[in-house]
């Protein structure tokens, strides 16, 4: 554990380079000098400075500060700010958000908002000014912009995920086999009445913003078979992107390394990122970087490859450079690649962060 020093006037010009490689890195034609590395780290960051969850979950300030330190202390390209984002409009609606010191938000379990079908009229769309926690992410985003220079992204629950966690995942799958009306109009509202017009007011509040990606993790392989994805999670993100912008972006499904054809998934992965294709341990591990690779190539679009979450809490400094410096060697065969850190966790140990930012930017210069 360190010391957070808040200085509100510090700024954080030196992302301006790091963020034009990710963009040279995702465009045809202009490579980086090197691959570029981002993470989310929120949980690590909190942890470093020995903040309680339930204090720096509901401080913007906090957010922003400790992730900006962490992204310069240890030498990330882009400054990601991020927060419990599966949580926010869920809480603005009405669900009940449970805080704890040492854990992140999560809803309630045993009082889902959506307990009864007929309680699916309180998903009404929301004053976002007053909102529950909704203009602290305002603030975040503002700030962030202001520190960096950077245009914010926005960063949003994806429909299924947000309709699991209001309905509960077991009855909603449920639903969506025994009484399919309703769980078509769960969606519906759902992407109409909450996410689509929470994406709206901060588009209108960050008009310049540079990117719209929501999580949606609840919709990967074996929770949902890539049939159910098929008819009941990519409609409702198309009909996102209809009431939004066509440039919304679901990354962080995986599970794909479990099927006998791999493409199967990844085409629909490929299909709601719209422009690029993301693979994440333990999947990379399994189907080896290569495959991803050679998809990316297969299909000319810019990669990324994701280095686990608990690979990186638990592996030794050296498996880790040695598993990144394999990742980044392989992906920059392709040009355009970027590497991502997923979910730096409060567990993860320094020495693993700084192995893995080592490794991309000894291996990942291109010649």
């Amino acid at each position: 554990m360190v010391s957070l020093e808040f200085d509100p006037a510090k700024t954080y010009p030196q992302f301006a380079a790091g963020n034009e490689m990710l963009s040279q890195a995702f465009a045809k034609g202009e490579q980086p000098e090197r691959v570029p590395v981002y993470a989310q780290h929120h949980e690590f960051s909190l942890a470093r400075y020995g903040l309680k969850c339930s204090d720096f979950y509901r401080d913007a300030d906090l957010m922003v500060h400790a992730q900006l330190e962490t992204c310069a202390e240890f030498g990330l390209d882009v400054p990601t700010v991020d927060w419990d984002c599966y949580n926010v409009e869920a809480e603005a609606v009405g669900q009940v958000i449970v805080f704890d010191d040492h854990d992140m938000p999560d809803v309630d379990r045993e009082q889902p908002l959506i307990a009864e079908p007929s309680d699916i009229d309180s998903l009404i769309t929301p004053d976002w000014d007053t909102a529950g926690r909704c203009q602290d992410i305002v603030r975040l985003m503002d700030m962030t912009a202001a520190k960096t220079g950077i245009a914010p992204s926005i960063v949003f629950c994806g429909p299924f995920s947000f309709a699991a966690n209001v309905r509960g995942i077991e009855t909603l799958i449920f639903d969506m086999l025994g009484q399919p009306d309703f769980a078509h109009e769960l969606y519906r509202r759902v992407v109409d009445n909450v996410v689509g017009p929470w994406i709206n007011y901060l588009i209108g509040v960050f008009p310049d913003v540079a990117g719209i990606s929501g999580a949606d993790a609840t919709a990967s392989v074996p929770i949902l078979s890539p049939v159910m994805v098929k008819e009941w999670v990519i409609p409702y993100i198309m009909r996102l992107r209809d009431v939004t912008r066509d440039d919304v972006s679901i990354p962080n499904w995986v599970g794909e390394a479990i099927l006998k054809d791999p493409d199967e998934f990844v085409d629909m992965k490929l299909e709601v990122t719209g422009h690029f294709i993301e693979g994440q341990d333990p999947d990379i591990e399994s189907l080896g970087p290569e495959y991803y690779l050679d998809y990316a190539q297969r299909h000319d679009v810019p990669l990324v490859l994701g280095v686990g979450a608990s690979f990186l809490a638990l592996a030794e400094p050296q498996e880790v450079y040695n598993r990144v410096k394999y990742y980044v060697q392989t992906g920059m065969q392709h040009d355009r690649f970027a590497l991502y850190l997923c979910n730096l966790g409060a567990t993860t140990p320094v020495a693993n962060v700084k192995a893995a930012i080592d490794a991309t930017k000894t291996f990942g210069v291109y010649k």
